[in-house]
């Protein structure tokens, strides 16, 4: 039996920073495996409030992250002394971890791996613990330079979904709609607002699509996350909070972009930043009138729609007015489990694990988009054969149980695991 000793939950309460979403997806496939889960009651919730910050570190918050790694290492090398650990399995960032309390964890003789999802954007947020875990899980295919010039080990494994979790509903009668369930981010907007410019029925659920944007940067969030709470004091651990509008927020915006780009790339990021920002206030009418608020249940919502959607891209260094670049999600193996005619925008890497056009469907621009949602909503026997074979294919390669055993494989730990 594999004995696992995992800290992957940002907080012990669900409602912050990942609380529940990858225990939820890891947790069952582990079990699943035989694997004995020995989950650290350190909290990261003090260090996950400042996890957005890569690198200089104010002094309070070094403390707080020593703190913590301490805290860990000391639940370490007690569950080891009861009984060997295995493997250490880490979500972290920079922020949760003294990368220098790998070296403490190698020399118990356990091998370890960091999980990481969001490599080809915000790969900074995570480089230097990734330099020093023993093996980088991570789920982009073409992240795996950025790992390799940081001095890490990567490991690619991409996300799965869970079919306990994940299924169709039945006895529901599908709407001859589409429907889109996720928050407002990067060109999510100007696509819906294409389908619904173009007359396609289409329903919306999630955040900030029945009211204007913030005034600040986004930061998205994976759509099966929940909120994140902010601080509502101006400083926490010596570091001012950016609150919603008002002049210190945009100020904070252009000393960013000054400092990362110099001050005429800076200036002119600022400006594309704002003339976005007005794009996306101008579609806030338009949006309004397909929003439906927060899905109550993501099986059932798209268990009630005959076409559903997803958005591939993401702001190539996670801030509003960079390049869009595409990137798998997860819901890309979620919305399949479901049973779903599924239609998200392309990229090379979700073709390896679809057959496009029989088990998922791409587009690569808005045109297409609405051509192959009206083909789909037109044509109920195509969607139901690709929702068919969608549905059979993640349920054979893309649950969770088949990713960890791959990750198993991968870094020679396979001949522990009880179960196949």
């Amino acid at each position: 039996m594999l004995r696992v000793f995992t800290v992957i939950r940002h907080a012990k309460d669900p409602s912050f920073f990942y609380g529940g979403l990858w225990s939820g997806n890891f947790y069952p496939a582990l079990r699943r495996l035989g694997c004995d889960l020995v989950e650290s009651q350190v909290d990261l919730l003090p260090t996950s409030r400042f996890m957005h910050v890569a690198d200089k570190f104010k002094p309070q918050e070094l403390e707080v992250r020593s703190r913590t790694t301490d805290r860990i290492l000391d639940e370490v090398r007690r569950v080891h002394r009861e009984q060997p650990i295995d493997l250490f399995l880490s979500y972290f960032y920079n922020a949760h971890f003294d990368p220098a309390g790998f070296d403490e964890i190698h020399r118990l003789g356990i091998p370890t791996v960091n999980f990481y999802c969001n490599s080809i954007y915000q790969f900074e947020l995570v480089a230097a613990i990734a330099a020093k875990a023993q093996f980088s899980w991570h789920a982009e295919r073409d992240a795996r330079d950025l790992y390799i010039s940081a001095g890490a080990r990567p490991i690619w494994v991409q996300m799965g979904a869970d079919p306990d979790v994940y299924c169709s509903v039945e006895g529901l009668q599908r709407a001859a709609k589409a429907c889109f369930v996720g928050q407002r981010y990067a060109d999510r907007d100007r696509l819906l607002a294409h389908l619904i410019r173009a007359q396609v029925p289409v329903d919306i659920y999630g955040a900030g699509w029945g009211a204007p944007e913030p005034e600040i940067e986004e930061e998205e969030q994976d759509d099966s996350a929940e909120d994140i709470s902010t601080e509502a004091a101006s400083f926490y651990l010596g570091r001012r909070v950016q609150q919603p509008g008002g002049w210190r927020a945009y100020l904070h915006v252009m000393q960013e972009n000054v400092t990362r780009a110099g001050a005429i790339g800076g200036i002119a990021r600022t400006i594309k930043q704002w003339q976005y920002r007005k794009g996306t206030r101008q579609l806030a009418p338009i949006l309004a009138t397909a929003a439906k608020g927060f899905a109550p249940d993501i099986c059932q919502t798209f268990s009630e729609y005959e076409v559903v959607l997803n958005f591939s891209h993401v702001w190539a260094d996670g801030r509003p007015g960079a390049e869009l670049i595409p990137h798998v999600r997860l819901r890309d193996f979620e919305a399949p489990m479901c049973q779903t005619c599924y239609l998200t925008g392309h990229t090379d890497e979700i073709a390896e694990f679809y057959n496009i056009g029989r088990e998922i469907d791409t587009y690569r621009d808005a045109e297409e988009l609405v051509d192959k949602v009206r083909f789909y909503l037109d044509r109920p026997d195509a969607a139901e054969q690709l929702r068919t074979a969608g549905w059979e294919r993640a349920r054979r390669d893309h649950t969770w149980d088949r990713r960890f055993q791959t990750l198993f494989e991968k870094i020679g730990l396979s001949a522990k695991s009880a179960r196949s």
